[in-house]
């Protein structure tokens, strides 16, 4: 994944990624959007035995999915496409090497 960015606001400083998947299907005012909500409104899903806090959020036809990773605390913004190639364990995703 590529696309580090650090977003300040009232609760600090907090590291999100944006996936390619997603930064290639929707537009930067739909991924701020989507971003803006889960902050404010919080997760639609929470898993009580990994910590991992998510929502989906559509845009027409398109989906952009956007979790929290429970250790880190990394918010990542990913299209629904990509999410199928990433390896999950324990609610944290996996990078292989």
């Amino acid at each position: 994944m590529v696309g580090f960015a650090v977003a300040s606001g009232s609760w600090g400083s907090m590291n999100v990624v944006v996936d390619p998947s997603a930064r290639e299907t929707f537009t930067p005012r739909e991924i701020t959007t989507a971003y803006k909500q889960f902050e404010e409104r919080g997760p639609q899903y929470v898993d009580a035995e990994t910590g991992l806090r998510a929502a989906a959020y559509r845009f027409g036809e398109r989906v952009l999915l956007v979790y929290e990773e429970p250790e880190t605390g990394l918010v990542v913004l990913i299209h629904r496409s990509a999410w199928n190639s990433q390896k999950f364990v324990n609610g944290s995703r996996q990078i292989d090497r």
